[in-house]
């Protein structure tokens, strides 16, 4: 069985490369069309940057995998800490660059930020205090969440490590049910049931990687066929934003294309690449897609010409690339150290307090 601490190499640079995709998507298609570079834009990248998104796809299985194997053998509350070490203190620190930035180079199609909305990014899904996010990206931070802490329910119930398959087909199940009949807000959000696809396929695949059974290769090839169906459940909402249908080829490639990518790279030996650069350019992911849309368009909208278009490009690239750096290094692991102190000596009493009972 493959051991939790193993560095999946491959899935680290996949991260990245998503993580540029969905970079490209912002900056290359999406930027001009909404009005949000000032007219500035990359009219050259769209014919690939409109395809750019399925670096989402991509991130949100990988997300099924890795949060399955950080889920494996470890008790509820050993899970909920390292996922809260691993993504607050980063969201909180990007959050409030982000805040700052488009105080002082406001973007035209973007609020600006209050000090109300800044705090409610605390709780990162500002949305539940009534305030919206301060980059477009962070709603699928908020899917991410919701996906763990069904994990972490299906863990302190006791059902997840062998009723995983049972737990994977229902959500399945629901998940056609209400794309396909009931539409339900509630349910989509509360069960990401056009993404759920994604994120059940990664979670086989590691199931299925530690433990084969042809039962879970049954859940798994079940969780395939519904993520290729996700371009076309949400290419409804890409014709409402921007206002024209890409090709039925392209969405046909897309499912597919990101399943074999994901599958490649958990399961081909790593490629030849020192472990700590693997692991570093991973680092880089996280912050990275925090800081680049909003921050990006604030730059471009405010110093962005048809001249230094190209220019400004390669160096707000660099810049959040180095950011990212910085706080992958100089925030992060200080952060994610303190808080699983803290959630060490916070168990170590419960279960004192328990035993004294």
């Amino acid at each position: 069985m493959a051991k939790r601490s193993d560095r999946l190499l491959n899935l680290d640079l996949l991260r990245l490369v998503s993580a540029l995709m969905v970079l490209a998507f912002h900056y290359g298609f999406r930027m001009q069309i909404s009005g949000e570079g000032a007219g500035v834009g990359f009219p050259e990248l769209a014919p690939l940057g409109m395809w750019g998104d399925v670096g989402l796809l991509i991130f949100f299985g990988i997300s099924g995998y890795v949060i399955t194997m950080s889920a494996d053998g470890r008790s509820s509350f050993a899970f909920a800490a390292g996922r809260f070490a691993r993504l607050w203190p980063t969201f909180v620190v990007c959050a409030t660059i982000t805040a700052l930035v488009l105080t002082l180079l406001p973007v035209p199609t973007v609020p600006a930020p209050t000090l109300r909305q800044w705090l409610a990014h605390a709780v990162i899904v500002s949305r539940l205090l009534g305030q919206p996010f301060l980059d477009g990206a962070y709603w699928t931070i908020a899917y991410e969440i919701i996906f763990y802490g069904w994990i972490f329910l299906a863990i302190a119930a006791g059902v997840f490590e062998r009723h995983w398959r049972v737990i994977v087909l229902a959500w399945l199940a629901l998940s056609v049910l209400n794309e396909g009949l009931l539409h339900s807000g509630a349910m989509e959000k509360l069960l990401i049931t056009p993404y759920s696809g994604f994120f059940a396929f990664g979670l086989c695949l590691f199931r299925l990687r530690t433990r084969f059974s042809w039962s879970g290769a049954a859940v798994l090839a079940a969780a395939s066929a519904w993520a290729v169906a996700t371009p076309f459940l949400t290419e409804p909402e890409f014709l409402m934003n921007y206002g024209f249908d890409r090709s039925i080829i392209g969405l046909v490639v897309m499912g597919p294309a990101a399943l074999i990518l994901i599958a490649a790279a958990a399961l081909l030996p790593s490629l030849p690449i020192r472990p700590q650069l693997a692991v570093a350019l991973g680092g880089l992911t996280y912050p990275l897609y925090l800081l680049h849309q909003n921050i990006g368009y604030a730059v471009f909208a405010n110093v962005g010409t048809s001249r230094n278009r190209w220019f400004l490009l390669a160096m707000v690239v660099a810049a959040v690339l180095a950011v990212s750096f910085l706080l992958s290094k100089a925030v992060e692991p200080p952060a994610r150290r303190a808080i699983m102190a803290a959630s060490l000596r916070l168990q170590g009493a419960f279960d004192r307090r328990r035993q004294a009972a």
